[in-house]
């Protein structure tokens, strides 16, 4: 199966590598990364594989969602075993509901900024929707984020 490069300034990136992108980080040399050739921005890859982690961003707007990931987004899911009202949790349960809460959290998020589900991913964020989103997270914990899910879930099953 091959992936669909993103598009940037219009046309689909181009495939490369780490060693073009970051030419003094050997660690980083053969991980595969979009570019455009145009604007020279670029994205990264999931692991493993060449599907692209968003769509490819200049300096400023990969800073900021880093700064979106790390501060605000991360912090929240992540914490989603100890403070999601799970009790005592089997070590290979936590991976499943950090996964769920990861998920959850951008079903909250993309409410809050009304974007479609799909739409709503940190990897597609420009800086002023990486700006956005913060505003909408400050303050936001991830037991709310659960009671927000499970009244979503009421109301879907009242609706069928």
């Amino acid at each position: 199966m091959t992936n669909t490069p993103p598009l940037c300034c219009g046309v689909p990136a181009r495939l490369t590598t780490g060693a073009e992108i970051y030419p003094n980080r050997p660690d980083l040399r053969t991980k595969p990364i979009y570019k455009c050739d145009r604007c020279k921005s670029y994205c990264g890859c999931h692991p493993n594989t060449t599907k692209s982690l968003g769509v490819p961003a200049n300096a400023a707007t990969r800073r900021a969602r880093s700064q979106l990931h790390d501060h605000v987004f991360d912090p929240i899911w992540k914490n989603a075993v100890k403070t999601g009202g799970y009790g005592d949790v089997a070590i290979e349960d936590a991976g499943k509901i950090r996964k769920a809460a990861r998920g959850r959290l951008y079903g909250y998020l993309a409410e809050k900024l009304g974007l479609d589900r799909d739409g709503c991913h940190t990897g597609m964020f420009t800086v002023e929707q990486c700006q956005l989103a913060a505003e909408a997270l400050r303050g936001v914990t991830y037991p709310m984020v659960r009671e927000w899910h499970q009244a979503k879930k009421k109301q879907r099953e009242h609706a069928a």
